[in-house]
């Protein structure tokens, strides 16, 4: 017969372990008492008990089961001295709890007053982290201590484990594991000695190794290692994070960087990184080239991230980088300089209020080799659409005003004529002050057509200007649109909603000042072919030229009631036209300027499509295509691609000296899968083709093999070279790596293929 006892407990360690012994009549009156005096909510099963009144102990015998808050002890025999608080447990032992994991073994002594314990050979389960040891004991603080120890990750048996390191282990629920003379294993072979490791349960902490060849590098081995620097106690305390980097290139040398990363919690996230290179094999040749800077073989970078929501109204952003030459991110930091060819170095702050929002921007390049525009510095305010001193006209506007200043590139070594880019006109400093605003009025008719009319003003003041003095640039929008909604019910859940609409726009554009055939510098935004849908929006500068004419749409979206009995978008497709009355300037012209159409449809979560077109049929083409497609066959292959095609006139006031670079042209196309074959081996592949060369830009892929515990991925690339425009070239590079990682880190794989 199993005997159950229910009482009240209430536990203040980690573990509990809990005895009895041969059960006597008056020994169920004893445990129950007993157990009411250490007052804790405790569960306890077992065949037998015994209470030995004269020496205190209780004692459980035959599959005893102990149960309480955040603890389970499982054990053949269990002694509980309830005075002193000693705990024994004998007989294949398992111990749960929360955060600590799972121990096992033969044998556990506990005192469940100050915490302190010591076990026998077991085993302890500590977040993904399983370890072994001849003897573990545990201090009243939590921590434990794990001798002749071995941790790792894999779940095989252990005398066949893929790794582990070997040493001497402390442990601190729910917050670190270090080991002490710290031997890592490698498929039984020793691979290395760390004096000291430390590891975050909460963070990936510890070494980094990614061998591998590319054509520019040779062969390589980057190395880095991930650790704590502080951490404070509170869980809402600061913590700052290091990363250290030793890199050795056979055709470039050492390189070395730190890194240090930061959680103020209110006060924000941050991360700095430096990195230091002696080049052997710097790329000198392209010192005579147009647009590249002197290269020495010492190359640096600095870069600096922070940003913090100081209120939930007011957001703070900084970010600089500082590097040594032009061509030190596309050597050796290609996610980054495919991210941004040239650094975006900025201070901004910015205040948001329901019907308003208000900030201030100081911006600017901090390498000489780069050209961009500084704000020196630039503040702005914009209201939101409202109501007009409770009438029912709506008001809104943007403004900024900030000095702005310029200078081109410099290039020490190049031609004369390209030593400046985009050459030396392009030096300035001005204020400017900006201003947009616009009134509308919108109503039904009859409840069924929405009427929308407008009257917008925007300004803008410049203190110098290209060919003249300073200069005032107006420019006015008056317009109305239409636009009516009908909705259908259709079987199966499905809704049909039927959107056609008509925008009538008028656009004077004038200037004036003392020279009428003053030029804005080329530091406002403006609007473009492939930014049709938005010619008339108020985050850039107007047309330069007068617009007159009407934009008509039919809006179509079908909608689908899930299993929350919320609608969805399954398709919507929107299409428009732009129609020109008369024009003037260099945009001159009649009729059908542009028909476009953007199309969205999704019927699942594994089918995703998209496409957006616009057609010039003044010049018979396609100014803008850009399709891709995505669809996940099953949990094992997914599979996707596009197309993206440009080719244009940039609306400028002026023509560059270069023909090729007054108009965009662009024609890519580009694919990519990937497929896990099983819960061992998955591969993907990708590529990337320039139809206007028609020669693949880019190739590549993985194959990846998954142990139990560890994750090993090959990976291998093919970027085809090409001729700058400066005349210079880009040799073909070949890449290949080897990255391993635990698989209890859940990393998962990037689909390259999917980022363009």
């Amino acid at each position: 017969m199993k005997f159950v006892i229910r009482c009240l407990f209430v536990a203040t360690v980690a573990v509990v372990a809990v005895p009895h012994d041969l059960f006597a009549q008056e020994g169920v009156e004893g445990i129950i008492k007993g157990a009411e005096d250490i007052q804790s909510n405790l569960d306890i099963t077992a065949d037998k008990f015994e209470v030995d009144q004269k020496t205190g102990w209780t004692t459980a015998k035959g599959n005893v089961h102990i149960k309480t808050y955040g603890h389970e002890l499982k054990a053949d025999s269990v002694r509980l001295h309830q005075e002193r608080g000693d705990v024994e447990a004998k007989g294949t032992v398992v111990m749960k709890r929360d955060g600590m994991g799972a121990w096992s073994g033969d044998y556990i002594e506990y005192n469940y007053k100050n915490g302190k314990g010591m076990t026998g050979k077991g085993f302890m389960r500590a977040g993904e982290f399983f370890i072994s040891a001849e003897e573990v004991t545990r201090d009243s603080d939590g921590t434990t201590v794990a001798h002749k120890a071995l941790v790792t990750t894999c779940t095989n048996h252990v005398d066949h484990l893929h790794w582990c390191v070997t040493g001497e282990v402390i442990y601190k629920e729910n917050d670190y594991i270090k080991v002490k003379n710290a031997i890592p294993w490698l498929f039984g072979i020793p691979v290395g000695y760390m004096p000291y490791y430390y590891r975050d349960l909460d963070r990936h902490y510890g070494f980094r190794l990614v061998p591998g060849y590319t054509s520019k590098w040779g062969a390589f081995l980057l190395g880095g290692y991930v650790f704590n620097i502080y951490s404070s106690e509170r869980e809402s305390g600061p913590v700052l994070d290091g990363i250290t980097h030793l890199d050795y290139r056979t055709m470039r040398g050492v390189g070395v960087g730190q890194d240090l990363s930061w959680d103020l919690k209110r006060w924000g996230k941050g991360r700095f990184d430096s990195y230091y290179t002696l080049d052997d094999d710097p790329p000198n040749g392209l010192a005579d080239h147009n647009w590249v800077s002197d290269v020495s073989e010492e190359r640096y970078r600095f870069r600096l991230r922070h940003m913090a929501d100081i209120t939930p109204r007011d957001q703070f952003i900084l970010r600089g980088t500082y590097s040594s030459d032009s061509e030190v991110a596309a050597d050796f930091f290609k996610k980054d300089n495919m991210a941004e060819s040239i650094p975006m170095n900025f201070v901004s702050w910015e205040h948001r209020e329901n019907n308003w929002a208000g900030g201030a921007v100081v911006s600017g390049p901090l390498n000489d080799f780069y050209s961009s525009v500084s704000r020196l510095p630039e503040g702005w305010l914009n209201i939101t659409p409202q109501p007009l001193f409770n009438t029912p006209f709506n008001y809104e506007s943007q403004t900024r005003a900030g000095v702005m200043s310029r200078d081109a590139a410099y290039y020490e070594n190049a031609a004369p004529a390209y030593m400046y880019y985009p050459g030396d006109w392009a030096n300035y400093n001005l204020t400017r002050i900006d201003s947009a605003h616009r009134v509308t009025l919108p109503f039904k008719v009859k409840d069924v057509l929405a009427v929308v009319p407008r009257a917008g003003y925007h300004g803008t003041y410049y203190s110098d200007s290209e060919l003249s003095g300073d200069l005032d640039r107006h420019s006015a929008d008056l317009g109305v649109e239409f636009s009516l909604r009908g909705t259908a019910e259709l079987d199966n859940g499905y809704r049909h909603i039927f959107e056609p609409y008509l925008d009538y726009s008028y656009q004077p554009v004038t200037y004036e000042g003392d020279d009428k055939d003053g030029r804005i510098y080329m530091f406002d935004r403006l609007d473009r072919s492939n930014d049709w849908m938005n010619q008339f929006g108020m985050d850039g500068a107007w047309l330069p030229y007068t617009w007159h004419g009407v934009r008509p749409g039919i809006r179509n979206i079908w909608q689908k009631r899930n299993d929350d009995n919320v609608m969805r978008n399954v398709l919507s497709l929107d299409t428009y036209a732009a129609v020109q009355f008369n024009s003037e300037g260099e945009q001159d012209q009649k009729g059908v300027s542009m028909y476009g159409t953007k199309i969205e449809y999704k019927p699942s979560e594994a089918v995703d499509i998209k496409f957006h077109g616009e057609y010039d049929p003044e010049d018979d083409k396609f100014a803008y295509v850009n399709f891709n497609t995505f669809y996940q066959l099953n949990k094992q292959l997914r599979l996707g691609g596009g197309y993206l095609g440009r080719d244009h006139e940039i609306y400028d006031y002026g023509t560059m000296a270069v023909n090729s670079w007054n108009r965009i042209n662009e024609n890519l196309v580009y694919g990519g899968f990937t497929h896990d074959i099983n819960s061992t081996w998955s591969y993907s592949m990708y590529l990337r083709h320039d139809l206007r060369r028609n020669e693949m830009d880019e190739v590549g892929g993985y194959i990846q093999y998954s142990l139990d515990c560890l994750v090993f991925q090959l990976r291998t690339a093919y970027i085809s070279g090409f001729d700058r425009v400066d005349g210079s070239e880009r040799d073909d590079d070949y890449r290949v790596s080897l990255t391993m990682w635990f698989k209890a880190e859940n990393k998962s794989s990037e689909d390259e293929w999917l980022a363009w």
